[in-house]
């Protein structure tokens, strides 16, 4: 059975290099509210504090939500984990041209950004069963000011992008907006597909996450848990590891004496 999803399910997201594929992550839910590993603090959830603003100072990747974090099921997808720079991340689908996308990325202060997935066992099977695939990206910028700006272009983006319909969750960090879209099928199966984001803004790191599952198990709630999961490492409330580096990470030259 293929490990990543149809190519329809995978741009939905803001998207990092347009000319990269963007599988997602996965994490198997037992049922439509939770995943099998239970991320997030229940308690933390719902005692977002809306002021802290926090400097926060790269490697981003130890922002992410890390395979220790969700348990053994799930399987680091590496060929969706990826460093990015602002040369990279302008070819997003948010900007309207590599230049553009440049321009505003220098004006924002932006310091790098990563994005990374997993894939459980079961594949759509686990979706079929309350599993859904999800995807991470969180970006850092000079400042919150930057950040700020950032955040309302992605959610102007996700705002515009046909069939995604606002819908209500629990606040995470200093901003953050959640939309829903239900579109096509879960393959091999005649059960709707639902598409679940959830971008927030934490001082000056921005971050999205998307879960995708079958209509029936999935709500935002899901979304949030993982939300929150990143926002409690920016806020130094749990453990922020840079990830060992996968394949696709290219470590800095190192200068010659």
């Amino acid at each position: 059975m293929p490990s990543r999803l149809p190519r329809r399910a995978r741009a939905l997201i803001l998207g990092a290099c347009a000319t990269l594929v963007l599988p997602l992550l996965a994490a198997c839910g037992e049922n439509g509210g939770s995943s099998a590993s239970n991320p997030g603090d229940p308690t933390a959830a719902s005692a977002n504090d809306p002021a802290a603003s926090p400097s926060l100072t790269m490697p981003v990747s130890r922002f992410a939500v890390s395979q220790a974090d969700l348990g053994t099921a799930f399987l680091v997808d590496i060929p969706a984990t990826l460093q990015l720079t602002a040369e990279d991340y302008a070819k997003a689908p948010v900007f309207p041209t590599v230049q553009e996308g440049q321009a505003l990325l220098k004006q924002w202060g932006y310091l790098g950004g990563y994005e990374t997935g997993y894939t459980p066992e079961g594949r759509e099977k686990a979706v079929l069963q309350g599993g859904f695939y999800s995807k991470f990206e969180t970006h850092l910028f000079g400042d919150a000011d930057g950040a700020k700006k950032a955040f309302d272009r992605f959610a102007s983006y996700l705002k515009g992008t046909q069939g995604n319909q606002a819908v209500s969750a629990l606040s995470v960090g200093n901003q953050s907006i959640a939309y829903q879209r239900i579109e096509g099928k879960v393959p091999s199966s005649t059960v709707n597909a639902v598409f679940h984001y959830l971008l927030f803004r934490r001082g000056n790191l921005v971050s999205v996450v998307f879960t995708y599952g079958a209509e029936g198990f999935m709500k935002i709630d899901s979304a949030h848990e993982l939300a929150v999961m990143v926002d409690q490492k920016a806020l130094g409330k749990s453990n922020a590891i840079e990830p060992t580096p996968t394949g696709n990470y290219t470590p800095p030259a190192t200068p010659k004496k």
